[in-house]
Order: structure tokens, then C-alpha cells, then sequence
């Protein structure tokens, strides 16, 4: 039952996630590029948590899930810092 909820799961991340860039593409949304990084990096760590869950050796796709979410935290940093660093 629980595997069957994780897979159910993981489609409607992976669903969320492939429409929300499909969104981004087609309306050319070049100023929303830190969007569409933090959910990358939150929906990319949260399916491959899913999937370190469900696999036999999951240590690999756990460090894949770190370095995600650390690139998205980083990227949030830099763009909240821009506004100050541009008005010096």
C-alpha cells in the first residue's frame, strides 16, 4: 500500500513539475528563470527522495536530493542579495 502511495506520489510531482516548465516555456518567462530553479530544486529533491526510498541502494539518490535543494537555497540567496548589491 505504502509503495502504491509513493508512486502515486512521485507521477504528480513529476506531472507538476513538467507542466510548470512547459508553462514557463511557452509564455517566455525570461524574468521568472528563479522560479522555475527553486521549484527544480525542491520537486527534483522531493522525487528523488521518493525514489531513494523505493530503491535498494537509496544513498546515491539521497545525495542528489541534497545537492538539489542546496542549489535552489543558493540561488534564492544570490537573488535576494542582488537587490541590495545593485543599489551601492
Amino acid at each position: 500500500m505504502a509503495e502504491a502511495v509513493l508512486t502515486v506520489v512521485f507521477a504528480v510531482l513529476l506531472l507538476n513539475l513538467l507542466a510548470a516548465l512547459l508553462v514557463c516555456a511557452r509564455r517566455g518567462m525570461a524574468g521568472s528563470w528563479l522560479l522555475v530553479i527553486l521549484l527544480a530544486g525542491t520537486t527534483g529533491a522531493a522525487l528523488t527522495g521518493i525514489l531513494a526510498v523505493q530503491s535498494d541502494d537509496g544513498r546515491r539518490f539521497l545525495d542528489v536530493a541534497l545537492v538539489l535543494t542546496g542549489t535552489a537555497a543558493v540561488t534564492a540567496a544570490v537573488r535576494a542579495a542582488l537587490p541590495r548589491r545593485s543599489a551601492e
